[in-house]
Formats: C-alpha cells, structure tokens, sequence
C-alpha cells in the first residue's frame, strides 16, 4: 500500500445539471433516512452528525452516477494501492444534506466496519451541492488542515481511517454523496513462542 497521498479529488467530476439529476433521483428513490444512533456518537452517546442522510442502495443509482465506480478503482489503483472488494449492487450510499438552517456538521470521526472480514478501505465524497458557505472539509494527520478543493462538483478519495470532520454550514445547503469501500482486512500474525 502507498502512503503518498491522504486524499485525491478530481474537480468538476459532475455538472451542475449532472449534480441536480444525481441529487433528485436520490430524494425521491432513498429507501431510508439514516437514524441518528447509527451515526458515530460522542462519550455521551449523541450524535456527531446534524445532518438528513438519506440512504438507498447502489444498484438503484449506478445507472445515473455514469463511470463513478470506474473512476474510484482508478484512482485507488494509481494513489492509493488497497485491495478493495468490488461494490456490490446492495451496498448502501449516503446522500447527507448539511442545511445551514439546522448548522449542519460532522464533528470529528473516522469511517471503520465492525467486521473480522473486512474494513472500509477508503471514504468517497461527491459534492452534489449548488451553492453553500461554510462547511469546510478538514483532516486530521498529524496536524489539521482543510481540503480546499472540495468544491461543488468535486469527487474527493480519502482513507477511511483518518479522522476528518465538516464544519457547520452557514448559508445554503451542503449536499453530498458518500461511498464507503471495503477492502481485506489485514490479519496480524499470532506468534506462539
């Protein structure tokens, strides 16, 4: 695996009108909106997360988002070198909606399974959006900093295991779509001496 890069993006992966097509299906075909205790939760048990997150499968969606799964194993493949276990037709995406209304944000977390079979490799962002201010993307690795390129139209790859937060939304509407890749879950040896 390479450690060279802590994210990739690719700016205007989506149109506009790509983005509102993407964005539309998803809130009239979700199948659920996510229930806040699934969410990652502070030391006393609350929510992270202010957002609406709505949740429907890949195979409803992977028609509309054109070459996405391509563009994520290609990307893996040239900066990031996980072995991925392919995204299969009932994998759950995530449409979150961070609403300046409500302050939207995700205090710091990181994505991670509860498997012995396999971890979340990488996070996958999409910014759906059309126009918000605030909600600044950030990343924890040694130091904080902000990802500025994580703009309307932006396809951002990072590893999962980092801590990375959004700070809250103060006008419009941050929307975006998210994709968590699992991959092998690397066995340390048990040594008996």
């Amino acid at each position: 695996m390479s450690y060279k890069h802590d994210y990739w993006y690719v700016k205007n992966y989506y149109t506009s009108k790509e983005r509102k097509l993407i964005t539309n299906f998803i809130e009239k075909n979700h199948t659920e909106i996510e229930k806040k205790d699934t969410t990652a939760l502070d030391k006393n048990k609350v929510s992270k997360k202010n957002t609406k997150t709505l949740i429907i499968e890949w195979r409803k969606i992977k028609n509309i988002v054109g070459n996405l799964m391509s563009s994520i194993q290609h990307l893996n493949e040239q900066n990031f070198g996980y072995e991925l276990y392919p995204f299969n037709d009932l994998e759950n995406c995530m449409l979150n909606i961070y609403d300046s209304k409500r302050k939207g944000s995700y205090d710091w977390h990181f994505d991670s399974s509860h498997s012995d079979m396999y971890d979340v490799k990488l996070t996958v962002l999409v910014n759906l959006s059309e126009k918000y201010t605030g909600g600044k993307f950030h990343i924890f690795h040694g130091d904080e900093y902000v990802v500025e390129e994580f703009e309307p139209g932006t396809l951002l790859l990072f590893k999962s295991n980092l801590n990375h937060k959004v700070s809250p939304v103060l006008t419009g509407v941050r929307k975006t779509l998210t994709l968590l890749i699992n991959g092998r879950e690397i066995k340390k040896p048990i040594y008996n001496y």
